[in-house]
């Protein structure tokens, strides 16, 4: 098996990149990340931010990683800021998981809606020079600032009127940090769909003050009056999980690795067995995202060639052969995969597991320790998240 690393947009695709990009932000930048942290510099100039989203997306590194690293620097009360913004990704996967209805109900808006917004927006001809201007960067470097992104919702909803759906999804299309969960429910947050009568409202002077003037856009430009967005109250499902321990027995295991978490090797319960399934994308994530996404992730499945492989294991990597076949082909009776969030390649697995299951073969999903404690959490909204996730930080960190 032959693995070839490929460098994207000058962001080296490997764990040990990662590890040594958080290492030096806790070094250099951590400290002022509070103060900092809203203004966007532009993208030839991050250095006010971590930059370590695509990393987490993709769990190349994993949210307890990154906190357990920065608390053993500084105490949580000098980094809070810092600290919530990683476990917002947490909340949101946990808000999801207890609501995948509203996961479905997304997927089945933008089914039945064409995206007729993209060809107005993609040709950078809405008249308003900052969103223009972002959608370039959304597409040329697969990445925006956070508050780029809410002044870029903002827009889209109240200012041209465009369904919040169509705007996340052409997120999803071109972010590298795309992620279900966080990107749905931030679009939701902006449509005053999250919380029940509070949107988010872009003004001129917060983006001509936190882009240092780098855009000026007239007050005129932008709306003042919130979207009206039907609001719909999702109830919080109980949600079990599923342990390592029904596999003790199996005769013959395969591995199966997604996108989705590629950190495979700080997971203790999992052993490396012989046969190895690797799935950048599943087949409907490769009809939607841009090519720059899908080279990202193939690049950093490269690096968990590189990491993972022994001579003695054999992997089949793909986004469209059939995990069933390969199943049969290697006489595997169960398959093992670290537990996959609601969203695209979830939905694709649920779809494999009624497969495999008809044909006498488990297929379990390992949840990690850390997620089955803080998801649960999730319940509500995302203070009292944190609340219970600060009393139990000396637990994991």
């Amino acid at each position: 098996m032959v693995c070839k690393t490929i460098i994207l947009f000058c962001m080296d695709t490997t764990k040990q990149a990662a590890i040594d990009k958080l290492d030096k932000f806790i070094q250099s930048n951590l400290k002022n990340y509070s103060r900092d942290r809203n203004y966007d510099l532009g993208p030839d100039n991050r250095s006010n931010i971590s930059m370590l989203s695509p990393y987490l997306r993709h769990r190349v590194i994993t949210e307890e990683y990154v906190i357990k690293q920065c608390l053993s620097k500084y105490p949580i009360n000098k980094i809070e800021k810092f600290i919530q913004e990683v476990l917002w990704r947490t909340y949101w996967k946990g808000w999801l998981e207890l609501r995948p209805v509203v996961w479905k109900d997304y997927k089945n808006f933008l089914k039945e809606n064409t995206n007729h917004a993209l060809e107005k927006v993609t040709s950078f001809s809405t008249n308003i020079e900052c969103f223009d201007e972002w959608t370039k960067e959304l597409i040329n470097h697969g990445y925006l600032h956070n508050h780029a992104r809410m002044w870029y919702a903002s827009i889209w909803i109240h200012t041209l009127k465009l369904p919040w759906q169509l705007g996340a999804d052409l997120f999803m299309r071109h972010l590298l940090d795309g992620d279900p969960a966080s990107n749905t429910l931030s679009w939701r947050w902006v449509a005053g769909l999250q919380t029940r009568g509070k949107s988010y409202m872009a003004t001129a002077s917060n983006i001509a003050k936190f882009t240092k003037n780098r855009f000026n856009p007239e007050p005129n430009q932008l709306s003042s009056v919130a979207y009206d967005n039907e609001f719909v109250e999702y109830k919080a499902n109980s949600k079990k999980y599923t342990e390592f321990s029904e596999v003790s027995s199996a005769k013959n295991i395969g591995l199966l690795i997604t996108s989705e978490d590629l950190d495979i090797d700080s997971c203790q319960q999992i052993k490396i067995p012989k046969h190895i399934y690797l799935m950048p994308y599943s087949q409907e994530e490769s009809a939607i995202y841009s090519d720059n996404v899908k080279k990202f992730k193939d690049s950093l499945c490269d690096d968990i060639c590189k990491r993972l492989l022994s001579s003695d294991s054999t992997l089949t990597r793909s986004s469209s052969s059939s995990i069933l076949e390969w199943a049969k082909e290697n006489q595997i009776d169960h398959i093992i995969t670290l537990a996959t969030p609601t969203g695209y390649i979830n939905d694709h697995l649920m779809q494999v597991k009624k497969e495999l299951t008809a044909n006498s073969i488990n297929f379990i999903k390992i949840f990690r320790d850390y997620d089955m404690t803080y998801w649960n959490y999730a319940s509500k909204g995302f203070f009292n998240f944190f609340q219970k996730a600060s009393q139990l930080h000396s637990r994991y960190f």
